[in-house]
């Protein structure tokens, strides 16, 4: 954490603020989190990257439902990552931000079906740019969504083939 710290107050560089967001998040201090991805957001902007932009996005989603239960500023957040990538080449943070949605759909509300649905759409994308850690992701939510949905057999060999490529590959880190 004092080397992001360090990082981040020489200059404004979004990956230096990410980091620290990163070492605050590990060790449980969720008003440094939300303020560092924040200051990453909008360096990843002033910077011109929609990806990392829409990526603090998701993370800052995640964070305000996860610390505050707050499901409305966690939509304003997943929105605001969907409209920065709305007119870039698919990227990883896409996928994220679906399966953070599918996530929502399953756990918050309920809904395998939708669940379901976003979870094979950021499975395609992920197999479409092949980023083997949102299609892990994709997978396990899938399995989930389709034993909640009580096709339990199908829903366990997707559980199973997410085990597999969860041990099997090496993933980048984002």
């Amino acid at each position: 954490r004092a080397r992001f710290e360090e990082a981040a107050s020489a200059g404004d560089a979004p990956e230096a603020w990410e980091g620290l967001s990163r070492a605050a998040w590990w060790l449980g201090d969720q008003d440094e989190t939300l303020a560092a991805r924040e200051r990453a957001y909008r360096a990843f902007r002033r910077a011109g990257d929609a990806c990392g932009a829409a990526r603090m996005a998701m993370w800052l989603a995640s964070d305000h439902l996860d610390f505050r239960g707050d499901d409305a500023v966690a939509s304003a957040w997943l929105r605001r990552g969907r409209a920065l990538l709305g007119d870039h080449e698919p990227c990883a943070e896409e996928g994220y931000i679906t399966l953070l949605e599918a996530d929502i759909a399953l756990l918050a509300h309920s809904d395998p079906a939708t669940a379901e649905r976003l979870a094979r759409e950021a499975l395609k994308l992920a197999r479409g740019i092949e980023d083997v850690g949102v299609e892990v992701v994709a997978l396990a939510l899938l399995g989930c969504a389709l034993v909640a949905y009580g096709a339990v057999e199908e829903g366990l060999g997707r559980l199973d083939e997410c085990a597999a490529l969860a041990v099997g590959e090496e993933f980048a880190e984002t």
